[in-house]
């Protein structure tokens, strides 16, 4: 037998081998929990679930029930670890118009947070309007008294950062000013006409509150007459 260069014999090996390596990279499957690029796309009769303790913590896809015209209706439904619906997407009682609300339930299963299923507005919660005063300003609550004086007082629980306020005011003589105090604090200007802004309310989401409207007059031959037109918790 001839001999062979001991080279040859381990470039032989080395290539055995990326031949082995070659093949096993070909017989591997990539990971099938991972999208690193592109879209995960489900079709039209397909569902993505993520389940726990039997239920669907996240669905997403076919929602019962269906259409009046018996078609499916596809929404989503997100549920607490104790099966119970925290956010859905549907509507449990269709009509032929299709509109779903999204809806936010509490613990007790009271919908808490909707849109209107006309397509306009809010559902929940109930928003009070301001109370309507009196037009004449004669029957406003007014003072004489140069310290401040409390006219308006009246008790909320915070659920905006900002506070939009409107009070109209009228003054006779030399007239006076009016404030806003927030439990006790002053939130926005002094003002000698309509008091009106929007300001940080300064208090944190969920605590109680007292509002009171006070007024002063520039001297004791004036007076000040208000009356609250509008207090709105507002966004951010």
């Amino acid at each position: 037998m001839a001999a062979i260069p001991t080279d040859l014999l381990d470039r032989i090996r080395a290539l055995e081998r990326q031949v082995r390596a070659l093949m096993g990279s070909a017989n591997t499957r990539p990971a099938m929990n991972d999208v690193l690029d592109g879209n995960l796309l489900i079709g039209d009769d397909g569902q993505f679930q993520v389940k726990g303790h039997g239920d669907d913590l996240v669905h997403i896809g076919q929602v019962r029930p269906d259409w009046p015209d018996g078609t499916r209706q596809r929404g989503m439904v997100v549920r607490r670890d104790d099966g119970k619906a925290a956010l859905t997407v549907r509507s449990q009682a269709p009509d032929a118009d299709g509109r779903q609300p999204v809806q936010v339930f509490d613990h007790s299963g009271n919908a808490v947070l909707a849109d209107d299923a006309s397509g306009s507005g809010l559902a929940r919660p109930y928003i009070p309007y301001p109370q309507p005063t009196p037009q004449d300003a004669a029957r406003w609550e007014s003072t004489s008294a140069t310290e401040w004086t409390t006219l308006y007082s009246g008790d909320a629980v915070v659920q905006h950062p900002r506070l939009y306020c409107l009070i109209a005011m009228e003054t006779t003589g030399d007239g006076g000013e009016l404030r806003l105090l927030v439990n006790e604090r002053q939130v926005g200007p002094t003002s000698q006409t309509t008091l009106l802004f929007t300001e940080p309310i300064g208090v944190d989401y969920d605590s109680p509150v007292e509002f009171q409207i006070q007024a002063r007059a520039a001297n004791e031959t004036s007076s000040v007459r208000c009356s609250p037109r509008a207090l709105y918790g507002v966004q951010s």
